[in-house]
């Protein structure tokens, strides 16, 4: 109170304002939030302003960022997730074409074929491996962007995270693929059996049947070794996938969450390669 040209006025003192705590008009004189009860007296948080929300530094390089993947996934994925970039990703999908290449020159020494129309046969072979290598890489992007793209607005739950996090999370999983890739090189390199093909007076059916016996022979390396680390790297893939879309989404999406959602599209994509192979 005050006197001012004689006269008594009064001071409001229950001037209202708003607190970030939950966006609740309070006064001066409440000691507790009306909505949520956060003691007032206590936030350290100025009754009209809000902090500004402190801005994420990268911390890992490139290579620090493959490494932390296979020892500490989660400070990796969380890196990846408050500073995601594209460049990484088109790294991993070099190297995984590259690998891919590796598996199918140790493929093709592994054929052999003789007779009048060796040369011909061998050349139209490798000719078809190398047009399908080349033309697989676009499904590859596709594939990958597609995929990020789900994973975008299946983990999202309000949270408004964008797109280039997601498809770098997505991106960055597939390191899985190339940690995997490593060993099945040196299993085709080794134990994958020798195909030989005698073009002598070879005809159509021939030629099916001896493809169906050498597919016959690969049975047990298709079953002991290509499903079981597939289902492995499926299950990895997963986890860091679903660590990335809970950073990416600020915790909004679980881990338990965004584990399913690369899971599931992970286990479409596994079933379709061995319905086609």
């Amino acid at each position: 109170m005050k006197k001012s040209s004689g006269k008594i006025e009064e001071i409001d003192t229950h001037i209202e304002f708003s607190r970030p705590c939950c966006g609740t008009l309070i006064s001066k004189s409440d000691k507790y939030c009306r909505k949520c009860g956060v003691n007032l007296a206590e936030s350290s948080t100025p009754p009209s302003e809000e902090l500004p929300q402190e801005l994420y530094e990268r911390k890992l390089s490139l290579i620090n960022r493959f490494y932390k993947l296979l020892t500490a996934p989660s400070e990796a994925m969380r890196d990846i997730a408050l500073a995601p970039d594209y460049g990484g990703v088109i790294v991993v999908i070099v190297l995984q074409i590259v690998l891919t290449s590796v598996a199918v020159v140790i493929v093709m020494q592994k054929i052999r074929f003789s007779g009048p129309y060796a040369a011909e046969i061998g050349g139209l072979v490798s000719g078809v491996l190398a047009f399908a290598m080349f033309v697989a890489v676009i499904p590859l992007l596709i594939k990958w962007l597609v995929k990020s793209l789900i994973v975008k607005y299946a983990c999202d739950s309000e949270s408004g995270w964008d797109f280039k996090t997601a498809a770098s999370i997505t991106g960055y999983a597939y390191v899985v693929t190339l940690v995997i890739s490593i060993p099945g090189i040196f299993i085709a390199w080794f134990l994958l059996p020798t195909f030989h093909l005698n073009t002598t007076g070879l005809d159509s059916t021939a030629m099916t049947q001896a493809f169906n016996d050498y597919e016959a022979q690969l049975s047990w390396l298709k079953f002991g070794y290509t499903l079981p680390f597939s289902l492995l790297g499926l299950i990895w893939k997963s986890y860091l996938g679903g660590l990335g879309a809970r950073f990416g989404t600020k915790e909004k999406c679980s881990l338990s969450r965004g584990l399913v959602v690369f899971f599931v599209l992970g286990l479409i994509g596994l079933l379709f390669s061995f319905v086609i192979t």
